[in-house]
């Protein structure tokens, strides 16, 4: 009896134990503070470094950390970090993100943007965290200018606060070596934020290999580095040090433009390939080296020590180094990113495949012989041999085969291999790289996930259609960082569906254009040599809004070039229309013909920004832009703007006349107020609100400095409420215009800068009028010394 107590007791505790709530098993218990871009300050349409902080109190974690990002309404992805954090660990994770903006905002709720998996993204289950679970950061316009400084004192850079003082755009200066838990960027899209590196007395070569990597990148896609001269530049420079402009001497006094005192300089020759920005007396001040699509600026005296930066007039002289305003107005279209027009400008075509179109005659005829086949021929046989019986076995059985040989008809491009469209437009640099921008359309033969890799050079952001628009940006596509570069998984694709990669991209030693034209009596005359590793076609001259055809080119092959122009130089090259936005396409003709006047059009935004000057461009099929889809074998068709910018060889006497179209064109606000976007293909028709602005007409590279005697300037407006005055350039003074038209014949050449500049100083009160205006355009006339 005691043992079947005892046994009876037992199970009753172990059932007992069982039923009872069990405390839960150990788990992470994560906490995340975030910090986005500089003090949390973001540049619309760049790259954003992000901070993130984990700090665990619970179990250990393995697994991935997903931003969800939005670079635009259109673009976006999930960025997929890996991390373990062991218990009671706290670490801190610097990546970078190709943009942000306010969509985490929408419908007034705060979108989470943060998420946790355990065990990865791919098959891992979504954990709870505490603390941050968006990236809050201020946006700022692209007009802004950001400066990035390497300082190990930054009062010595105080007076560059000041560069903004003209109302060239606001100004933000980030002393990012003194910032605290902030980690320098070791990817150059972290470096994106910034337009400007200043170096101040930095022993910049002691950085991490890994940082100094990322600086050359950011400086070969575009960005631009301003050094002061020291003692050891070599040494300082680090990966820098073979591309500084100057090759500097002695120490000695120099007279610096605009500062009352000498300061402290060395002499200073320009080395190979550099070019002046800065002279006194035959004295080199300051030099400038192309890297890529970027520059290294250095001046031959220090940026911070005294007498320099306590002159009254240094925000002058530096402000002789940072482009303001309108170059950071070109990354936008009519006040849109970039890569956001690229997402439908291009797309529009780019995601038309040639497997779409399918033969109406051929269906036709298939159709009409299945109906003769079914009706008369079947019927009369059958009743022939008295079995219309079989008609129950015929009629299906064709009507099968029928369908069958429809869907071969349809499906014989789509059904072995997925399918690629890249479309782009990339700009020739003096080193002979390519920068630029891409669409990489894919068409999928099967469902599923589709995963592309590219190097760190080429950025990936996906395009969300409307396929994939209701989704979160990281159920879409997904972007992953490898050792040497990403990737992007585009997930769940469905069977025959389209889905778009948009990114820039920097291709080095791709090749150049050999060009060697000259201008002379309304003609342009010389030869254009294929550089590249590829063929090219419809090689052309882009002038103002004109394409003057000159050939096809095979690499290496040359052409030699005589064509009339319309005036007495080229003007540089303007907004060309595609035309073909809403106009249906009906063959591979017209497709491949509208791909290519998608990307001309789109593609000036970019020119714009980088050269005033004409183009060579022409088309290339190869695809260049290096993604590959990993694992699977994709036939691929590509079309590519390759271009140029060049200044030919004037050879001119006698008179001269220049319209507004040969010159390059600037225009940035100079008040509170101020707020401009070009809102046409017009280069000249903009939307400006009430208040000051300026803008500046600059010659022809090859005329300044020549022996020109102007002696015509007509300058023409027609806006009401818009008052022009033209500045004076020996005295600073203005002349106000009248609205119309005004002539000036007296003195003309006082009106125009040492370095061909025209100024204009513009006040817009509209006072309910349009604000949208044509602003002044000039002509300039004047006779070519013999």
């Amino acid at each position: 009896m005691s043992k079947k107590l005892l046994a009876f007791c037992a199970s009753a505790f172990i059932l007992l134990f069982f039923m009872m709530p069990q405390a839960p098993l150990a788990s992470p218990q994560i906490t995340i503070e975030t910090e986005a871009g500089i003090q949390n300050k973001v540049k619309y349409d760049k790259g954003v470094p992000v901070r993130i902080t984990l700090s665990n109190s619970g179990s250990d974690f393995s697994g991935d950390l997903v931003i969800n990002y939005s670079e635009t309404y259109n673009l976006g992805a999930g960025l997929a970090v890996p991390v373990e954090l062991a218990a009671g660990e706290t670490k801190t994770l610097q990546v970078a993100i190709p943009g942000l903006t306010d969509m985490y905002m929408m419908n007034g709720t705060q979108q989470q943007m943060i998420f946790l998996y355990e065990g990865g993204w791919e098959n891992g289950d979504a954990i709870a965290f505490k603390g941050s679970k968006t990236l809050k950061a201020n946006l700022f316009d692209p007009a802004s200018l950001f400066i990035g400084t390497l300082t190990n004192n930054s009062d010595r850079l105080i007076a560059l606060k000041e560069l903004g003082a003209k109302g060239q755009g606001s100004v933000e200066v980030f002393h990012l070596n003194q910032l605290e838990q902030f980690a320098l960027p070791r990817e150059a899209m972290g470096w994106e934020f910034i337009d400007y590196l200043l170096i101040d007395e930095f022993a910049y070569g002691d950085l991490p290999e890994p940082v100094q990597e990322a600086v050359l990148q950011w400086v070969r896609e575009g960005g631009h580095v301003v050094v002061g001269s020291t003692e050891n530049m070599q040494l300082a420079m680090g990966n820098l040090s073979g591309y500084l402009p100057l090759q500097l001497g002695s120490s000695e006094q120099a007279a610096i433009p605009s500062l009352a005192k000498p300061v402290p300089a060395f002499e200073a020759e320009l080395a190979e390939g550099a070019q002046a920005l800065m002279e006194s007396n035959g004295q080199v001040l300051a030099g400038r080296m192309p890297i890529g699509s970027g520059a290294l600026t250095q001046t031959s005296f220090s940026l911070g020590d005294e007498p320099v930066a306590s002159q009254e007039a240094y925000t002058a002289v530096m402000q002789n180094f940072f482009k303001t305003s309108a170059a950071n107005q070109a990354a936008m279209n009519y006040g849109q990113p970039l890569k956001e027009v690229i997402s439908y400008e291009i797309g529009s075509v780019n995601e038309l495949f040639e497997s779409f179109q399918v033969s109406k005659t051929l269906i036709i005829s298939i159709i009409l012989i299945y109906i003769v086949l079914i009706v008369p021929v079947l019927y009369i046989i059958l009743k022939k041999k008295d079995k219309r019986e079989m008609a129950w076995i015929a009629i299906p059985v064709a009507a099968v085969l029928v369908s069958v040989g429809l869907f071969a008809v349809g499906a014989k491009d789509r059904i072995a291999n997925p399918q690629v469209q890249q479309t782009g437009f990339f700009i020739a640099d003096p080193s002979g790289g390519l920068n630029g921008y891409y669409m990489h359309t894919l068409l999928s033969n099967r469902g599923g996930d589709y995963q592309f890799t590219a190097p760190a050079s080429t950025s990936m952001t996906f395009s969300r259609s409307e396929e994939f628009m209701q989704q979160s940006p990281q159920k879409a596509a997904i972007v992953e960082p490898l050792a040497k570069g990403n990737s992007l998984t585009v997930r769940d694709m469905r069977y025959w569906s389209v889905g778009s990669i948009i990114g820039e991209s920097y291709i080095e030693d791709a090749g150049n254009y050999g060009i060697q034209l000259a201008v002379e009596n309304r003609r342009v005359s010389g030869t254009v040599k294929n550089n590249f590793p590829f063929a090219l076609e419809d090689v052309s001259i882009w002038t103002g809004t004109r394409l003057i055809a000159l050939g096809d080119l095979a690499p290496g092959e040359q052409l030699e070039v005589n064509a009339k122009i319309q005036s007495d130089l080229l003007a540089p090259a303007a907004q060309i229309g595609s035309g073909n936005s809403y106009q249906p396409i009906a063959d591979v003709e017209e497709l491949q013909k509208a791909r290519k006047q998608s990307v001309l059009s789109v593609s000036y935004n970019e020119m714009d920004g980088e050269a005033k000057a004409p183009y060579i461009a022409g088309y290339a099929k190869d695809a260049i832009v290096p993604i590959a889809l990993e694992g699977k074998r994709a036939a691929v068709s590509a079309v590519h703007l390759i271009a140029q910018p060049f200044e030919p060889e004037i050879k001119l006497s006698g008179e001269i006349s220049l319209n507004s179209d040969a010159f390059g064109m600037d225009l940035t606000g100079t008040s509170a107020t101020s707020f401009f976007e070009q809102i046409s293909n017009d280069p000249y028709l903009y939307y400006l609100e009430n208040g000051k602005y300026e803008m500046t007409y600059q010659l022809p590279k090859t005329l300044q400095g020549t022996a020109t005697v102007w002696n015509e300037l007509t300058v023409s407006s027609s806006k009401p409420g818009l008052t022009a005055t033209l500045v004076h350039a020996k005295k600073g003074e203005a002349v106000e215009l009248p609205n119309k038209q005004t002539v000036l014949t007296e003195s003309v050449g006082d009106f125009i800068t040492d370095d061909g500049t025209i100024t204009i100083q513009l006040e817009m009160n509209a006072s309910g009028n349009s604000p949208e205006v044509t602003v002044p355009k000039i002509k300039l006339k004047g006779e070519m010394a013999p």
